[in-house]
């Protein structure tokens, strides 16, 4: 990234994406590449390069799929992480079934969102990840709740959704629900209703509060 005026250059978040299907992890990274604030510096299109690419690239992210033939990505992300015990781990998958979300808590991910999600909202998750919180998507949050875990209860109170986070970010960039509404293609009531979550979430009692809570938090850059 460019250095602009008198403005320090930022950090660019590097991310490997392992995805089996060469056409989704080309978009996804083609997607990633395009925000100006990451870097994809790997793909993986087998699980048995996983740990050995994770090791060799010492990505901030690894942005992983958990439906590959030829192995098992959790596995080859645990053993990577005995090495790289900084390395976050996200999964990003179709199926987020009870036993996968199980496994992934154990290893553990800061992350697990559903491919169901828009392109912003995973991008958003990706940079609230990076900036050391943890992202769910909805659908897994339901699941999640039910396995009685002590962190599970604790991330369905308190962490945003990754539609939260995008809604929290726009309201950060000083835009009216109306903005919002035609930015997500959700209506106003909707967003509004999303606001009042992320408020409770946070503590926050307005916009203005929630504004500085997300620059504080690194959502957003001041």
């Amino acid at each position: 990234m460019k250095d602009t005026g008198d403005q320090p250059t930022r950090k660019l978040i590097r991310i490997l994406v392992a995805d089996d299907h060469k056409i989704v992890a080309d978009a996804i990274c083609t997607l990633l590449e395009t925000t100006g604030c990451m870097e994809v510096v790997h793909r993986v299109y087998s699980p048995e390069d996983i740990a050995d690419s994770i090791q060799l690239h010492q990505p901030d992210i690894v942005l992983c799929d958990l439906e590959m033939p030829g192995g098992d990505p959790l596995e080859a992300c645990a053993k990577a992480l005995q090495h790289c015990p900084d390395v976050k781990i996200v999964i990003l998958t179709a199926y987020p079934t009870d036993a996968h979300i199980a496994r992934a808590m154990k290893l553990p991910v800061m992350g697990f969102m559903t491919k169901h999600e828009p392109a912003e909202t995973v991008v958003d998750g990706l940079l609230a990840i990076s900036s050391g919180h943890e992202v769910y998507s909805d659908e897994v949050r339901d699941r999640m709740i039910d396995g009685q875990s002590d962190r599970i209860r604790e991330s369905k109170i308190l962490k945003l959704s990754p539609r939260e986070i995008t809604i929290v970010r726009l309201v950060a960039q000083g835009m009216t629900s109306t903005q919002i509404a035609e930015t997500v293609f959700r209506s106003p009531k909707t967003v509004d209703n999303q606001i009042s979550s992320a408020f409770a979430k946070t503590g926050c009692a307005n916009r203005v509060e929630l504004s500085r809570w997300a620059i504080r938090e690194g959502l957003i850059q001041p």
